[in-house]
């Protein structure tokens, strides 16, 4: 059996993508064995792969800096053998692994950064669709001579360890995870009270979190509502892949949650601002995705980011005020009808 050595840090989207190749990987060759390379609280995405072992590295305190990738990478060599190591970060923490490990075959991953930047670049704008991540870290496994065909892969739900829940399931689930990482990737919290007042009081609406100001506005949205339940902190992130696998559609933003509900196997309803599908970033599966967003045609200055983390052109967001909110609505409802 070869061993790999796999590193990919963060973040949560990127993480979560690695996990349908890394399943494909696992069932098209079976003598192959991954060690994921990754932190802490991403080790629960790969469990239940027998031929994933995840090695939790906590990369800011115990491993930070050279000294640290250094004394990783010395441990790494006494107490694991691998064939090769697959870069699927390249960044300067994987850089020095590998430059630590030269004795080791590497393959890294191509992120295209030249052609993302001419996906946002503020005039001349490129309309070519790059790679999904997915087929970019694909790549990299295929370079190693690994077998790795995604079209192999139907709709299924990833996730194979999941905490029972005693979940009585008795009505429409309906989950929102309003936020995302960047502010010119979140809707306003008033188009989301909307589609909340769209659904029928019958459904359940459960409104996913993190954090005390995400919880306190979650709070705040479901004031009104007999119908919410907020799903934060209390619900370890095992127990929330129980819940969102039991969905029936998650509306979400750009956002970990689209991917975890995508790689759940549920319907979502992604609403795009800043950001673009186009990239590679968007939910992967065979399911049904519906992607909300203003047209390019509309608004010439979509996408100007990549990741939601750039000052808006026009200072005022555009691209989300102006996604219609009962077309949103429509979509979250679709399958009440």
């Amino acid at each position: 059996m070869k061993t790999y050595l796999v590193i990919r840090f963060s973040a949560m989207g990127d993480i979560l993508l690695t996990l349908p190749v890394l399943a494909a990987a696992c069932e098209q060759n079976p003598n192959a064995r991954f060690i994921v390379l990754t932190r802490p609280k991403f080790s629960v995405f790969f469990e239940g792969y027998p031929q994933i072992q995840v090695l939790s590295i906590d990369v800011d305190k115990e491993y930070d800096g050279i000294k640290g990738l250094w004394k990783l990478s010395r441990q790494l060599r006494r107490e694991q053998k691998f064939e090769s190591i697959l870069d699927l970060h390249q960044n300067i923490r994987s850089f020095f692994i590998k430059l630590f490990l030269l004795r080791s075959s590497s393959y890294t991953i191509f992120k295209g950064r030249r052609r993302k930047k001419a996906l946002t670049r503020k005039n001349r704008k490129s309309n070519k669709i790059l790679l999904h991540s997915t087929e970019r870290y694909a790549r990299v496994l295929r370079k190693a001579g690994l077998k790795v065909d995604l079209n192999e892969v139907g709709q299924r739900n990833y996730f194979k360890e999941l905490e029972p829940l005693d979940l009585h399931k008795e009505s429409h689930w309906i989950g929102i995870a309003p936020f995302a990482q960047h502010e010119g990737k979140i809707w306003p919290k008033e188009y989301i009270k909307e589609v909340m007042l769209s659904i029928p009081e019958s459904s359940t609406i459960l409104l996913f979190g993190g954090g005390d100001e995400e919880i306190y506005l979650l709070r705040q949205l479901s004031v009104d509502f007999d119908n919410v339940e907020v799903i934060g902190p209390k619900y370890s992130l095992k127990q929330q892949l129980s819940l969102i696998s039991a969905l029936d559609v998650m509306l979400c933003m750009d956002s970990g949650n689209m991917h975890l509900a995508a790689l759940a196997g549920i319907r979502t309803v992604s609403v795009w601002g800043a950001t673009h599908p186009n990239a590679g970033f968007g939910p992967f599966g065979s399911q049904e995705h519906n992607i909300v967003q203003v047209p390019k045609s509309e608004l010439p200055c979509r996408p100007c980011s990549i990741y939601g983390n750039k000052p808006c052109y026009r200072e005022d967001y555009a691209c989300l005020h102006l996604i219609d909110v009962d077309e949103v609505s429509d979509l979250v409802n679709k399958s009440d009808t």
